[in-house]
């Protein structure tokens, strides 16, 4: 009884190592998703559905089993299909300007609109720049006050 309860022990470890390493996703699976396939245009690795990403997709799983580092791999990818694996360019050299103008060109665009709003609120609308024939806002003691008011200017326009 003892020896079958040590077996079923060792049973449900073993089927716990087993499962978790299933579960485990590895970083190359990853990788297919970051990287631009050289085969289908605008899609990743991993959404590529041609034959030859896939057999690339193994290919890294392979390089990742055999010990490579995913920089390595990366580099090896670079070698061969070029920078357009990539995706994104690199932020160096002149490249660095594609991540650098839309920051910049959202910092200078906010900063003149808060610049523009504050001028705008300042600057305000005196009394006595009001256009002609423009409401002026006027406090009336009673509803009867602002009734006369109206039917006076009712009366006056016909």
């Amino acid at each position: 009884m003892a020896l079958s309860g040590a077996f079923a022990g060792a049973f449900v470890v073993i089927l716990l190592l087993v499962a978790s390493v299933a579960m485990s996703k590895s970083w190359s699976y990853d990788l297919a998703g970051d990287l631009m396939s050289p085969y289908c245009p605008g899609r990743t690795l991993a959404a590529c559905p041609s034959p030859q990403a896939a057999e690339l997709v193994q290919w890294m799983v392979l390089q990742e089993a055999g010990g490579a580092s995913r920089e390595e791999i990366v580099e090896m990818l670079i070698e061969r299909f070029g920078e357009e694996i990539l995706g994104a360019p690199p932020a160096k050299g002149i490249t660095l300007w594609a991540y650098v103008l839309p920051v910049l060109g959202f910092v200078v665009g906010g900063g003149l609109v808060v610049v523009a709003l504050r001028r705008l609120v300042a600057k305000g609308v005196e009394p006595d720049r009001m256009p002609e024939g423009a409401a002026v806002s006027q406090t009336f003691e009673t509803d009867d006050d602002l009734a006369k008011r109206v039917d006076a200017d009712l009366a006056a326009r016909g």
